[in-house]
């Protein structure tokens, strides 16, 4: 029996091989369908998500058989496999991964760390070869942060002192332009950071001036740089910075350190061993020897895409199934005669299943491949637009084995609705010409509707979660809605009882052919929710991105800030603004206090801080709200004359526009470095508090003389022109805005006048894609329905109907098909789009007012409706479709034909 079953799937799959060739076209478009959703599926997993162990590298290793570092003083420190002086329950771990070593040694146990001390002394490279095994080869390598200026100004960024040449660096870049550092004062640039709008700063042939001392570096190449850490963003040669730049030794972070090539593996007992002399090491062996399934990011990754790969075949089979009905319906006399000829509903029923199994194994075995081949030829670019090497290109077999799989049942369950139809072909009807009876039945919406309840309030709960679980929540909603379907058909037609004829008619027609229908229907309703979804997110991220981009200065005041820029840039600047201004046109300057070598400092008010955690402070020039400059700067912060304040300012006192922040008569400023290290001591100063009128967006004004009194220097900050004085036309700042990206990149000019949220693009695409799909669904299912239409036209024709009635039945099964498609789909899909707009900021984010007063920026995020989506799918798309059915839609109604009595 079962060799009967075999033969007769076979027999089914030649008969299915036979029409693809016959119907190319339509073969095509069903194996797109199916294929490129595969093809997208298996190029993000393969090209996007990280390969199993890319990951479990904390520190360029390359082709080096381990990376140590350490001090004398740290004897006897234990480590885990990662260099860390202890994990995070305190306890070692040993080369397998264990949470202690098999003897139990007490103070193992209790994790011996060390951490970093100043007067820490590091062992030197020939201590280091000493300790290690005989025919040991070592390097050094040191990494840490460096201010550097650039000739736009100054940047801050990772550096990297290596010998990019030695066989041991291999794996760890991959050089893109120019060439490799081969002597003190040269380097590479990274590409992540070639990559950013001021490229010209550091590109090839740029000399660069690196730390307090500014020892100049050219930089002669442009390198990715795998990601291990902190990437860097320049790689110098050996002997370009001094090793005490570096900072103290450090055996968390490897400031300084050393590769080894050894001529046998660094084993765990080596690696004890060394711990008992004071190096830590992060040795290639033991690595290489913990569980290939440590790192859990990619499992965590997989199930994150679970939804999405769900989403997608959900639309894929709702798309398809259209395809396979109109392939059904063409077949319809094929069917009939292998029914007359004792072929049963279960034969039937194979034959058209054949072609989903068909076109499914073709379409994802091709999915799949173009999937891989497109992942492995984009590797290069993706590794450009991300600034960083993405490892070794692997392929995941198994999860690609599984979309292909899934890909097949997609194809499966597409062809599944009109298997059964064909299983219910009466062959007589067929045969002679006349439409067969309908049996196909709403069904009972009570599954639908638990579905849609529970995957609503689920999507409702999944705000300001992973939106893995938005999207998952979504996905139950969505396959509730897709049962619900043919009861909303259903009540479409009662609804439509009073409209005029071609509306009523395409309604019932709807209704009548739900098999047709409902799928058309359901895959617009699908696509719509995505978009609604996608779009009230971006619109809230923008809208809470405009509620942070606040005023910070009087409206109509023209404003140029870079905290980073030299007195030589400034000059620059300065006179490319003052050539675009009226002569006589007051030039106000700002200045934020500096350390003596000219390294910005950010100034805060410890008693002006919240206590509620974490802040981040934002204002327009970055000195933290404390702003050094004279009367005119005074004025422009108060917004009016006050004799009392410059008197206060002329003696050497902080003009504060907090008056509570003072304190006895003083004020303690808090100064921190912008590029990190050892903050310099606060400053207190005797304090006289004035009130502004309103617009000052600053907290304390103090003069040059003063800063300079106590030890400070200073640095320009802004170059403001008041509105009082001039009032800058938007084509003055756009033209002083031109002149000034010619000089620095580094320069921000702005125009206070109202911001309004640039999510144009968003809209544009979203609404391109909406149009593609609703338009290209109600198409098909718009053609399928006129096919099957046919006998009632004719009748239409026969009883005198106005040529004019074909264009509007078939404008009518557009509209209602679309129509419901975009109404339900946007109903859906708010409360995803809601739930993923969600995300509340993990701590707040302090602004400055124009008082004076630092303010926590409300942390809910804002939620904004795109209501010219919703207007063009809602509206817009419907009648569009609907102009679309009846202008490529024949008026003459086709006459009916004779049969023999």
């Amino acid at each position: 029996m079962s060799s009967i079953h075999a033969s007769g799937v076979r027999a089914a799959l030649r008969i299915s091989r036979r029409n693809a060739r016959r119907s190319k076209w339509r073969s095509t478009l069903i194996i797109a369908m199916i294929g490129l959703p595969v093809a997208l599926a298996v190029f993000a997993l393969t090209a996007l998500f990280p390969g199993a162990g890319s990951d479990r590298q904390h520190f360029p290793i390359g082709q080096a058989d381990a990376v140590v570092t350490g001090a004398h003083g740290w004897a006897g420190l234990t480590q885990d496999a990662w260099g860390n002086s202890r994990d995070a329950q305190g306890n070692t771990r040993n080369a397998q991964g264990n949470t202690q070593e098999a003897q139990g040694n007490t103070q193992e146990t209790q994790g011996n760390g060390v951490s970093a001390q100043p007067g820490d002394v590091p062992f030197t490279q020939a201590e280091v070869t000493a300790l290690l095994a005989p025919g040991s080869r070592v390097i050094p390598v040191a990494r840490g942060s460096f201010r550097y200026l650039t000739p736009q100004g100054y940047e801050t960024g990772e550096i990297r002192q290596v010998d990019l040449r030695d066989p041991m660096s291999r794996g760890t870049f991959r050089l893109t332009e120019g060439r490799l550092p081969t002597a003190p004062g040269e380097a590479v640039v990274s590409a992540d950071r070639l990559n950013r709008d001021d490229a010209r700063a550091v590109a090839p042939g740029v000399t660069l001036l690196v730390g307090d001392e500014r020892r100049p570096v050219r930089v002669v190449g442009v390198a990715l740089f795998a990601m291990a850490g902190i990437e860097p963003t320049l790689a110098t040669f050996p002997g370009s910075l001094p090793a005490d730049a570096f900072g103290p030794v450090d055996p968390e972070l490897m400031s300084r350190a050393w590769l080894v090539d050894s001529p046998r593996p660094v084993t765990w007992s080596d690696v004890r061993r060394l711990n008992a002399h004071g190096l830590v090491v992060v040795s290639r062996a033991v690595i290489d020897g913990l569980p290939a399934d440590e790192p859990p990011s990619r499992v965590s990754d997989l199930m994150r895409a679970v939804p999405w790969v769900a989403i997608m075949l959900l639309e894929v089979v709702l798309l398809a199934g259209p395809a396979f009905a109109v392939g059904r319906l063409r077949r319809s006399r094929e069917f009939a005669l292998v029914a007359v000829q004792g072929g049963s509903p279960a034969h039937l029923r194979t034959i058209a299943l054949a072609d989903g199994l068909l076109f499914g194994v073709v379409a994802s075995a091709l999915g799949a491949a173009l999937g891989v081949a497109a992942s492995r030829l984009a590797t290069p670019l993706l590794e450009w637009r991300a600034g960083v090497l993405l490892g070794p290109f692997r392929v995941p077999w198994a999860e690609v084995a599984m979309v292909a799989v899934l890909g097949v049942v997609a194809g499966l369950l597409a062809a599944l609705a009109p298997a059964v139809a064909a299983s219910r072909t009466d062959p007589v009807a067929v045969l002679s010409g006349r439409r067969e009876r309908s049996r196909e039945r709403a069904g009972r919406p009570v599954l639908g509707a638990v579905l849609v309840v529970a995957g609503t309030a689920a999507t409702i709960a999944s705000a300001g979660h992973d939106i893995a679980w938005t999207a998952t929540s979504a996905l139950v909603t969505q396959l509730g809605l897709v049962a619900l379907v043919p009861v909303f058909l259903a009540a479409t037609a009662r609804l439509a009882a009073r409209l005029p004829l071609p509306l009523r008619f395409a309604a019932r027609d709807a209704v009548r052919n739900r098999g047709r229908s409902a799928p058309a229907v359901a895959a617009v309703m699908t696509g719509v929710v995505a978009l609604v979804a996608v779009g009230v997110a971006g619109r809230s991220v923008t809208a809470q991105r405009s509620v942070l981009d606040y005023a910070q200065a009087p409206a109509g005041a023209l404003r140029v800030t870079g905290p980073d820029l030299t007195p030589e840039l400034w000059d620059r600047v300065r006179s490319a603004v003052r050539e675009e201004l009226p002569a006589g046109v007051p030039l106000i300057e700002a200045r934020m206090l500096a350390t003596r070598s000219g390294a910005p400092l950010l100034a805060f008010v410890p008693d002006d801080v919240p206590v509620n955690g974490r802040v981040e402070m934002v204002d327009a020039t970055g000195s933290g709200g404390l702003l050094v400059g004279g009367e005119d700067l005074l004025r422009y912060v108060l917004r009016r004359e006050d004799p009392a304040a410059v008197a206060a300012l002329r003696e050497g006192k902080l003009v504060v526009l907090n008056p509570d922040v003072i304190r006895q008569g003083e004020v303690r400023i808090g100064l921190t470095h912008g590029t990190g290290g050892e903050p310099p001591p606060p400053l207190t100063l005797p304090a006289v508090g004035v009130r502004p009128t309103g617009q000052g967006w600053a907290r304390v004004v103090v003069s040059p003389e003063a800063a300079a009194k106590n030890g400070y220097a200073t640095v320009t900050c802004m170059l403001v022109v008041d509105p009082a004085d001039f009032r800058t036309p938007r084509a003055t700042a756009d033209r002083i805005a031109a002149k000034v990206e010619r000089i620095t990149g580094k320069a921000d000019v702005r125009l206070e006048t109202p911001q309004t949220p640039g999510d144009t693009l968003l809209l544009v695409v979203l609404g391109i894609a909406a149009a593609v799909l609703v338009l290209g669904m109600t198409s098909v299912a718009t053609m399928l329905a006129a096919v099957e239409a046919r006998p009632d036209l004719e009748t239409m024709s026969a009883v005198g109907a106005a040529p004019r009635v074909k264009r509007a039945v078939v404008a009518g099964q557009a509209l209602v098909i679309a129509l419901l498609g975009s109404v339900a789909g946007v109903l859906a899909g708010l409360a995803p789009g809601v739930a993923a707009a969600w995300r509340p900021a993990p701590f707040p984010t302090m602004v400055l007012r124009p008082d004076g007063v630092t303010t926590a920026v409300p942390a809910d995020p804002a939620i904004a409706i795109p209501w010219a989506l919703i207007g063009l799918l809602v509206v817009g798309l419907p009648l569009l479709a609907a102009l679309g059915g009846a202008a490529f839609t024949r008026s003459r109604l086709p006459l009916p034909r004779r049969r023999a009595t």
